[in-house]
């Protein structure tokens, strides 16, 4: 049996190989190819008119097919992997509906590896677009939630023990600015990703008088891949993405963390309703966090996607391979569908986040976070050196803490005994100043103009935050806009074609 692609090979492909290697990876890809394919192919034809490069009638009639297979649908095909790919699978069903005089033509001036290259920056851009669009509604969620607990104090942590006050606000301001650097990435990458391959052919350009421009345009691209052989020699735009994405997911996944143990009965800092909760099939009192624990997880997934895209480029020719262009995209589409899937669920998330001020507050109050600002207030006030005022509040807490007090327990002579005891000497602070240094608010206002929690900071960075929101949403309306007006455009002249009215 003779190959069904080509005229040179005399030996059709191997059962095995297209049992094992060639059916399942068609039967993967062929659903999200067919409607990219569709578009590329309507942009084709319409260029390859206006070139002259085929005439109108024929045009006309591939316009028709294509149309009616786009209507019929996946169903129309019965996909054969002798045929390899999704592409000759279909242009072997659109020779079959017009013949192969007419049908035959409209891969004139290209290869699969522009038509690949094209369909998959198509797809990525549309994941970066999707992911960019649910990402506006987070950081505008986070900034809503900010503005609203910019004073409900809270405790905050470094190596997950007890370190300052800051407000629940401020902490996910914090999460907001680390979102908005993740959304910064992605559209960055999405500059790269909405670039044309289509034209460059195989390798090296074509010899038909072909106009990439137009095809581009057609297909909403902002611009052509200048060098053919760069064009289908990677997939690195796709990858980049991918990586930028793994760091969103790490973003958010960082944040579930930080929410899953304030959830804790030991921590009870932070309230979740029982819409984003599940239970036990057994204890009937759990109420378990597990749509933190996904968002958390998700970036594991991720990660492995990404380690493949990117080994899968290890040492291979710089120009069209499949393990490098094929393999390496083996789980990234999974993982870009997984990173559009968890934007929403974290959006939900921050929005029905409520801190418990009581026992913030109870917190903060017993587990010494304030006394860092007693140092200051002791170098501020008493003359200290920093590492003498830090070693005598240090003694201060174990003071405290051996008498069974709080924070706010700390008396002037707590301080003078810790004080003589460390440095032979007793340290000047009046009760005023010493209660002004443990009161926690107070604390934070001291620090304006740090980038702390103080109210002028937050509402500076409050400002700053929802600019950059509206900035970025006017960049993407505008951007998802010229795709739609390209694809509603190349919609109209491709029926007008198919209709003979083309002109």
């Amino acid at each position: 049996m003779e190959s069904k692609v080509s005229g040179f090979l005399k030996e059709a492909m191997a059962p095995v190989i297209q049992s094992n290697i060639m059916a399942p990876a068609l039967e993967r890809s062929f659903p999200a190819h067919l409607p990219l394919i569709t578009e590329i192919n309507k942009a084709h034809v319409m260029m390859l008119l206006e070139r002259g490069i085929i005439d109108a009638k024929t045009a006309a009639v591939l316009a028709r097919a294509v149309l009616e297979l786009q209507q019929q649908g996946p169903d129309a095909f019965i996909l054969n992997p002798a045929l390899e790919g999704s592409y000759f699978n279909y242009e072997a069903k659109l020779i079959e509906t017009i013949g192969a005089d007419v049908g035959g033509r409209i891969h004139i001036g290209r290869s699969r590896n522009d038509l690949k290259a094209t369909l998959d920056r198509m797809r990525a851009r549309t994941a970066a677009l999707t992911i960019m669009g649910d990402l506006i509604e987070l950081r505008a969620a986070l900034v809503k939630q900010g503005t609203a607990y910019a004073s409900v104090v809270a405790p905050g942590y470094t190596h997950l023990q007890p370190a300052q006050p800051i407000t629940f606000g401020y902490y996910l301001l914090g999460v907001a600015h680390g979102i908005e650097r993740d959304y910064q990435r992605i559209s960055e990458c999405y500059e790269r990703i909405n670039m044309s391959p289509l034209g460059a052919a195989a390798i090296a350009g074509t010899s038909f008088p072909i106009d990439r421009t137009a095809t581009a345009g057609a297909l909403g691209f902002d611009g052509v891949v200048p060098h053919a052989q760069d064009a289908i020699a990677t997939r690195d735009t796709v990858t980049e993405l991918l990586w930028a994405c793994t760091m969103l997911a790490q973003t958010i996944g960082r944040m579930a963390q930080d929410f899953y143990v304030m959830t804790t009965y030991e921590f009870r800092t932070l309230d979740l309703p029982d819409s984003v909760a599940i239970t036990s099939s057994i204890m009937p009192q759990k109420k378990n966090m597990a749509v933190l624990e996904n968002l958390k997880g998700r970036v594991a997934s991720m990660t492995g996607a990404l380690v493949t895209a990117i080994t899968a480029y290890k040492a291979v020719p710089y120009s069209h391979v499949q393990d490098g262009n094929m393999d390496s995209m083996r789980w990234a589409w999974d993982a870009l569908e997984d990173a559009a899937a968890m934007v929403p669920v974290a959006t939900l998330v921050a929005e029905k986040a409520v801190p418990s001020r009581e026992r913030m507050l109870e917190l903060v109050t017993g587990n010494f976070s304030t006394v860092t600002d007693l140092a200051d207030t002791l170098v501020k006030k008493s003359g200290l050196s920093f590492r003498e005022a830090h070693h005598v509040v240090g003694r201060v807490v174990r003071i405290a803490m051996a008498e069974g007090l709080k924070a706010d327990g700390i008396t002037s002579d707590i301080l003078s005994r810790a004080s003589l005891e460390t440095l032979g000497r007793e340290a000047d602070l009046s009760p005023e100043d010493l209660a002004a240094a443990l009161d926690p608010a107070r604390t934070m206002e001291e620090k304006a103009g740090t980038g702390g929690p103080a109210s002028s900071d937050i509402a500076r960075m409050t400002g700053d935050l929802e600019k950059h929101i509206n900035q970025d949403a006017r960049i993407l309306g505008s951007r998802t806009a010229r795709i739609e007006e390209a694809t509603r455009k190349l919609a109209t002249d491709f029926e007008r074609l198919a209709g003979g009215t083309h002109g």
